[in-house]
């Protein structure tokens, strides 16, 4: 059985991102072009220009181009949860695996980094209801709490709220509504209903932000199309980047570790 993953159109990048982090070792023209049968030796140069322009948006790239040959800096165990991304981005999130919950975790994890604030998951302990979420965020927040939400919302839309607080007991803060996607059909989502959650608390729209975060790449010809439906975009680029500049949550590192062995034994 070859170590490497099967060649998958379409998702290219993915396929070559993947084998890297999986195995620690490079992959040259020559072994592209072997793996990947049938495709031409332009299309493959596209595929390293396209990751030697990506990479230009890490803060700290996980991978390097040498005369053509692809090369890790990092293995997936020193970065699990952009791997989480990738894996999913390239085999998609319906797996019952509970990686999809860590995600959320991931998605949290790196909000909170880049506000610099806190956040609040919704949906855990799993039997909370809305209701009840809603109202310990209106708590921590210190805004008003409003109508009641129907019994049949899990949810409504919203995986975690960030906020950041001025720390002086009073309202009108910033707060972001994030949606978490591991799913490969997440521009088909619906986006946050701000009309229903105005209403369940009382704070001003002009103080929330939408956002969404998917484990894919978000292209620059997708993306003013995907912002202006869903509002902040958090691809895994991004998510990489908030969580990486700063020290690690090592028991979430564990955790994936944890989930990512199992899934290939």
């Amino acid at each position: 059985m070859s170590k490497y993953l099967d060649f998958k159109k379409g998702k290219e990048i993915e396929w070559l991102e993947l084998n890297i982090l999986r195995t620690g070792e490079g992959m040259s023209k020559a072994l592209i072009s072997q793996l990947a049968e049938g495709i031409e030796e332009q299309e493959i140069d596209s595929w390293l220009n396209e990751l030697e322009n990506r990479a230009s948006l890490y803060f700290k790239p996980y991978y390097k181009i040498v005369k053509n040959k692809l090369m890790p800096i990092f293995t997936w165990k020193e970065i699990p949860e952009y791997y989480l991304c990738v894996y999913y981005s390239y085999n998609g999130a319906d797996d019952n695996s509970g990686g999809t919950k860590l995600f959320e975790k991931i998605s949290a994890q790196s909000l909170k980094n880049f506000i610099g604030g806190d956040v609040y998951t919704l949906g855990f302990p799993a039997g909370k209801g809305l209701n009840t979420h809603l109202d310990e965020v209106v708590d921590l927040c210190f805004e008003k709490r409003g109508v009641i939400a129907d019994g049949s919302y899990k949810d409504d839309g919203v995986d975690v709220v960030g906020f950041k607080l001025f720390k002086d007991m009073r309202s009108a803060n910033l707060y972001i509504l994030l949606q978490c996607a591991a799913g490969i059909h997440w521009k088909m989502k619906k986006t946050i209903e701000l009309n229903r959650w105005t209403q369940y608390i009382y704070w001003y729209r002009e103080c929330i932000i939408s956002s969404i975060s998917t484990v894919d790449f978000v292209s620059q010809k997708q993306w003013e199309k995907q912002a202006s439906s869903f509002g902040m975009l958090i691809d895994r680029v991004r998510i990489y980047n908030s969580l990486y500049s700063v020290v690690t949550n090592e028991d979430l590192k564990t955790e994936i570790i944890n989930w990512a062995e199992n899934i290939t034994n």
